[in-house]
């Protein structure tokens, strides 16, 4: 992950996901569909934020270790949670030996990578045999599923105004990458959550709080503030604020 997202990740770790349970809703849900843990059974959560998958892993049973790049995330996740085995760490240079873990997760962190397919390997190599890794990140727009504001939209028309290199991340192909690093029984499920807004100005502001503050930071103020505008008359003109939102739970085996 590049320095200036690193960077980002610090700046934003006070109030991460403390607008809006995004992330601790997901990560509850990518929980629910991990094995029971056995007897001393041990998951490694890469890119842990604030804990969203962490503390869940960690109350169904796992002696879990948290690993993120930013300072401030992991100082926050061990203020909180004293409990989680929480370091400073690279996921494409993981300081474990090989066939530590049973289990390793990842929530949306995955697609932020610069080099994801070396953290794929990475994690291969930190699992015991037969262990799971588990990862959430966006994807195509499952079926059936409808939006409930005009930020997608308004994220693609914008996305224009971008300089060369803006935004983070690294396009890759999960089911490709996991294969390629030996993974097995690969497969992929749609997660949905729905999160009532107490009004437009909270959803605009959850949406400075994680790495999409990223993708504003890199408008200029004038577009910035044009994206702002039209989101606000967008979300007041649906009598409702509605946060709905799917990801993808890919899953691996070793």
């Amino acid at each position: 992950m590049s320095n200036d997202v690193v960077e980002l990740f610090d700046r934003v770790a006070d109030r991460y996901d403390e607008v809006l349970p995004f992330f601790e809703s997901f990560g509850r849900l990518c929980v629910d569909r991990l094995p029971m843990p056995g007897t001393g059974d041990r998951l490694l959560d890469i890119g842990a934020g604030r804990g969203a998958i962490a503390v869940a892993a960690q109350a169904r049973g796992f002696a879990v270790t948290a690993t993120d790049a930013s300072t401030g995330m992991v100082r926050q996740l061990q203020r909180e949670h004293a409990g989680i085995d929480a370091r400073v760490m690279d996921a494409g240079r993981l300081d474990f030996d090989e066939d530590t873990f049973d289990v390793v997760t990842a929530g949306f962190v995955m697609h932020l990578l610069d080099e994801p397919q070396a953290a794929v390997r990475e994690v291969k190599r930190v699992l015991k045999p037969g262990g799971l890794f588990a990862f959430t990140g966006p994807g195509r727009v499952p079926d059936g599923f409808e939006f409930a504001d005009g930020s997608d939209a308004l994220f693609a028309e914008f996305s224009r105004y971008l300089p060369p290199g803006g935004s983070m991340g690294e396009p890759f192909e999960e089911r490709e990458a996991l294969a390629a690093a030996g993974f097995t029984g690969v497969d992929e499920t749609d997660l949905r959550i729905e999160l009532a807004v107490p009004d437009a100005e909270t959803f605009w502001q959850w949406l400075q709080t994680h790495g999409t503050r990223k993708f504003f930071d890199d408008l200029s103020a004038e577009r910035r503030a044009e994206f702002r505008a039209r989101l606000i008359a967008d979300l007041e003109s649906r009598g409702s604020v509605v946060l709905r939102r799917y990801a993808w739970l890919y899953r691996g085996w070793a």
